[in-house]
């Protein structure tokens, strides 16, 4: 499309030339024709101009060929230019003359257009080739634009082809992109950070899926080893001390308790984990804690148990579930702590939620176990754990309970002196 604008310039170009090398011309015959009317002793012999007509051809026309024809017929060659006697490529121009308003004849001039000619196929190869040049030069200019264009896009599909699980974590970078590029580049690494964290939830999950088979395993194992060992006994018949079957049956009594415990968790964790729906109603948390003051009496074993209940709004909460869930922190509490302290349970109304706080006067919680206390099977202290028949998921269970209240649990502890449970409810919607 541009060479062909470009020739199309240039032929108009060549036309405007030609048109004024033609009016040139004209006018020179005209200014000619003029002078020799206006002349002088125009007439020479018979009916033939004089030198006269000769001396204004050299001054106003001296680049053409002049013949005059005279009205009786007789040829007269006024001018000759000798340059172009043989040229054939010329241009005629043939008009009557008149001298004192009568027809003396005709004048002919003859032109040659070969410098006419070639300077206008000159004009138009120059074009032609310019045409080509500058076209040529766009091109060139154009391939490295869309060079620098495509570049960083190409960068970008080679980035993203290069993409495996183990280099989701580097970003695409490139310097010279354009915004639309960049954009993209952007988006691509946002992309990119989303798999990253979802394949890291991926692993952890996995990972702690194995942790949690493993420790479910051996949970398992050892209870049912209990029974299995004193059950061969007895199938055996060795035992013939009356005290020695009735501890064995004991035993495999409070083994086989032990696993229906961690059954009941499992399952009660495998329910929160599919997030079945609790049916919650509007509660008031201190009535709760008062509902429950007879059984946390039972269970304190002497010790002392201080209610303090702020002035709190009613929450949306499954009874039963907080009910369990204040039961096990105050138990760990009883087991955690020395019996002569005593444990403090507290309300109050704090941004925007609701909080328990439940504080023992005990061993405390190492900083090291902290970030892995509500982990399913996690234990400080594994021997005691089990001497009390902790399965390592109590803690686990109540997270799980607070999260499907959209609450939160959480502790501070200082190693050797307390320990915090605060529980938080959300306000309701209005």
């Amino acid at each position: 499309m541009l060479l062909l604008f470009l020739v199309i310039i240039g032929f108009l170009q060549t036309s405007l030339i030609y048109l004024y090398t033609e009016n040139q011309r004209k006018s020179e015959v005209t200014s000619y024709l003029q002078a020799l009317q206006q002349s002088d002793n125009l007439f020479g012999e018979g009916e033939l101009l004089s030198e006269k007509a000769t001396e204004l051809a050299e001054d106003i026309i001296s680049n053409a060929n002049i013949i005059f024809y005279a009205s009786s017929g007789e040829k007269q060659m006024i001018h000759i230019n000798r340059v172009f006697l043989k040229d054939k490529q010329i241009a005629t121009y043939t008009e009557p003359v008149y001298y004192e308003g009568k027809t003396i004849g005709t004048i002919e001039v003859i032109y040659s257009i070969h410098e006419s000619l070639e300077l206008m196929l000159t004009q138009l190869i120059i074009y032609v080739i310019a045409s080509i040049v500058i076209l040529l030069l766009a091109w060139l200019v154009y391939k490295r634009m869309l060079r620098k264009t495509l570049d960083p896009l190409d960068r970008v599909i080679a980035s993203v082809s290069e993409v495996v699980v183990g280099n989701l974590d580097e970003l695409i970078v490139i310097d010279d992109a354009q915004a639309d590029i960049a954009k993209l580049v952007d988006s691509t690494n946002e992309l990119k950070a989303r798999l990253h964290d979802s394949f890291q939830t991926i692993e952890e999950n996995q990972r702690k899926l194995q942790q949690f088979v493993s420790d479910a395993s051996h949970e398992l194992k050892t209870p049912l080893t209990t029974i299995q060992g004193y059950s061969e006994v007895l199938l055996r018949g060795k035992l013939d001390n009356p005290e020695r079957i009735r501890y064995s049956l004991e035993s495999m009594l409070d083994q086989t308790k032990r696993l229906t415990n961690i059954v009941n968790e499992l399952l009660e964790l495998s329910k929160l984990d599919r997030k079945v729906q609790m049916g919650k109603i509007e509660l008031n948390l201190n009535d709760i804690l008062e509902e429950l003051s007879p059984l946390l009496k039972m269970i304190q074993e002497g010790r002392e148990i201080k209610l303090t209940l702020g002035e709190v709004p009613n929450v949306l909460m499954n009874r039963n579930k907080v009910e369990q869930v204040i039961l096990n922190i105050v138990q760990n509490a009883i087991f955690h702590s020395d019996k002569n302290t005593p444990i403090l349970m507290r309300t109050y109304y704090e941004n925007e939620k609701v909080i328990m706080a439940i504080t023992d006067y005990g061993e405390g919680i190492a900083e090291e176990h902290l970030p892995f206390i509500f982990d399913r099977f996690y234990r400080i202290d594994t021997d005691r754990s089990r001497e009390i028949g902790g399965t390592g998921l109590g803690l686990a269970i109540c997270q799980d309970i607070m999260h499907a209240h959209n609450g939160e649990i959480k502790l501070q502890s200082i190693i050797g002196k307390e320990t915090t449970f605060f529980i938080s409810f959300p306000m309701m919607n209005e």
